[in-house]
């Protein structure tokens, strides 16, 4: 599987989502409206703390709640706080109906 599609009409603006692949790998999916869709996997790097539940995205960085670490939203680099490991960000594609989100 290297793509996954999922219906960008159930989504609200401001909205994040987890999704559990057949294999157990988990995504959290940020909608930020319009096109903006962001996808990161679910776990953060420094604790493997949940970023369904503890993530947030302010200005152009995902930061987890649980230690404060900050990761850019476009490159997943850690920007400040404790982590020092990247987090994996994954391209995504938006039609009028999907967002498509590659897996490689």
């Amino acid at each position: 599987m290297e793509y996954i599609r999922i219906s960008r009409t159930d989504f609200k603006t401001g909205e994040k989502r987890k999704i559990i692949l057949p294999n157990g790998r988990e995504l959290v999916v940020f909608y930020l409206g319009v096109d903006r869709f962001f996808v990161f996997d679910n776990k953060c790097p420094h604790l493997g703390c949940d970023l369904s539940k503890y993530g947030v995205i302010i200005k152009e960085e995902l930061v987890c709640q649980c230690h404060f670490s900050h990761f850019s939203i476009y490159s997943g680099e850690p920007k400040k706080g404790a982590s020092k490991k990247p987090i994996k960000v994954y391209k995504v594609q938006v039609t009028k109906d999907e967002v498509v989100i590659s897996l490689i």
